[in-house]
């Protein structure tokens, strides 16, 4: 590129060699668009995850500081584009430099008024500062080789002084401009590289839950005079083997084993009955102790009934969702359920399927054996949108024979307790090399002929971005729009 802007010099150009520098400039600026829509999608998912699991918040203040400095120089550099063509005339009708062959102005702004200068040193700040961001020695070394943006040295057989008149003085606008591109370009690239590394330590890292919360678990909230009352009290997302909690209920020590302690009462009257639950947890790394308190509460009666999804506290679209049904002191074939809002099924006694029809809220009333009719209500949802993955992976660094051997993205509901599978209506994957996109549409998730092709053809530093991606789950009418991925070829 240096070479053509050097011969450029004589201004003997030719229309087609400026209309060259043109497209040059335009196609730089759609790919700089390209990487800028990858970069938000990748701050979306490094949010996401920082939303879910607590001890990723530094990333995500990372990621905005990144996204920060990057969106300062792509400003700067824009600022210093519009000052050259305001200086030199402005843009004709067509929105080209007016004076596209104008050496004098560049010179004079880039070179004479050491603005040129001035970018050299905003460019080396911002990479710096950049670099920064990640704590990683190792990783920190391998990113100063592979982010574009720097100031390359002047060749030693130049006769200029600095990098400033080796790229600017008596260059024309047209050929000016694509090189400031190209910087902010670079920038959006390495702002790219940095939050891939943050996605890649997020997803890498094992999870340590951070988080507690004091739960009590009753089989019943209402129970029958003389029978006995049982719960069970434990931390949530705490682990099975845990013998680091101590637990009790009114002053009253309670065995703990598997991570949860088992409560046992025999009420002698009606009416509530309230208790106060208080578990200490050790911290088996710094001997901290933690304290968490909780107060529960269940009424005692002659006569009662309780509905409760078996999984969760609501229903899913598409898919079946077990119903226990239970009237204490009522003979089961007294019970009567109705439903509405939702297709039940009884399986046995006390166990139903129920199908939603539509989202919003579905109402059961049970009845019967003296009981008046009492309605049950609960939130009708879609089932929760999945997680998009290649290989496992939602994105980052991937090598190259492992890209290729991937038939397709995958769907996946996590942390989702029923048996559903989404599948892909279609995607647009696009290969972009030397600053060079090329889009495909596929069909499905699996690699239809163009779109296999081009996976077929990649190869190191290429990168690949997963857009435009429409999923379908059971229950669903119409497709979802779901975030992208960006992998980053080894």
């Amino acid at each position: 590129m240096y070479l053509v802007l050097t011969a450029m010099l004589a201004l003997n150009v030719s229309a087609e060699v400026m209309q060259a520098f043109f497209r040059m400039d335009e196609g730089l600026k759609e790919s700089s668009m390209l990487v800028n829509r990858s970069n938000l999608s990748l701050g979306a998912a490094i949010n996401k995850q920082a939303e879910a699991y607590s001890q990723y918040e530094p990333y995500r203040a990372k990621a905005k500081e990144v996204q920060a400095i990057t969106d300062e120089f792509y400003r700067e550099v824009g600022t210093l584009k519009e000052l050259l063509l305001t200086e030199s005339g402005g843009n004709d009708e067509h929105g080209k430099p007016l004076h596209a062959k104008d050496t004098d102005t560049p010179t004079r702004l880039l070179v004479n008024e050491k603005r040129g200068d001035e970018l050299e040193q905003s460019v080396n700040a911002i990479r710096e500062r950049l670099l920064a961001q990640v704590d990683d020695e190792m990783v920190r070394a391998t990113l100063e080789q592979a982010i574009p943006l720097k100031v390359n040295p002047v060749p030693a057989d130049s006769e200029k002084n600095s990098w400033s008149e080796f790229n600017f003085q008596q260059m024309p606008m047209a050929a000016v401009l694509p090189i400031l591109t190209k910087l902010q370009n670079d920038v959006r690239m390495s702002e790219t590289a940095i939050l891939n590394h943050f996605l890649d330590q997020m997803n890498g890292d094992v999870f340590v839950t951070d988080q507690y919360a004091t739960v009590v678990a009753a089989e019943k909230s209402y129970v029958i005079r003389g029978e006995p009352f049982r719960s069970e009290i434990f931390l949530s997302a705490f682990s099975s083997t845990a013998d680091n909690i101590e637990i009790t209920v009114d002053g009253r020590r309670l065995a703990v084993e598997g991570g949860k302690a088992i409560f046992n009462a025999t009420p002698s009257s009606v009416g509530d009955k309230k208790h106060r639950a208080l578990v200490k947890m050790t911290n088996p790394v710094t001997g901290e102790i933690k304290t968490f308190e909780k107060t529960f509460e269940y009424e005692v009666g002659e006569r009662s009934v309780t509905v409760s999804a078996d999984k969760m506290q609501v229903m899913y679209i598409g898919v079946d969702n077990p119903i226990s049904i239970s009237a204490a002191g009522v003979p089961s074939s007294q019970v009567q359920v109705n439903a509405q809002g939702v297709d039940l099924r009884k399986e046995s006694n006390g166990h139903y399927i129920a199908k939603p029809t539509r989202p919003g809220k579905a109402t059961i009333t049970v009845s019967g054996g003296g009981l008046k009719p009492t309605n049950f209500e609960y939130k009708v949802k879609k089932i929760p949108n999945p997680v998009i993955t290649l290989g496992g992976k939602l994105g980052g660094l991937m090598n190259v024979a492992e890209f290729r051997v991937h038939k397709g993205i995958v769907p996946i509901l996590e942390n989702f307790d029923f048996q559903a599978k989404c599948k892909v209506d279609g995607f647009e994957v696009t290969r972009v090399r030397n600053g060079d996109a090329v889009s495909e549409m596929n069909r499905g998730g699996t690699y239809l002929s163009d779109a296999k092709r081009l996976v077929d053809n990649a190869k190191r530093e290429d990168k690949f971005y997963f857009d435009k991606i429409k999923v379908r789950c059971p229950g669903d009418v119409a497709g979802r729009t779901m975030n992208g991925l960006i992998f980053t070829l080894r």
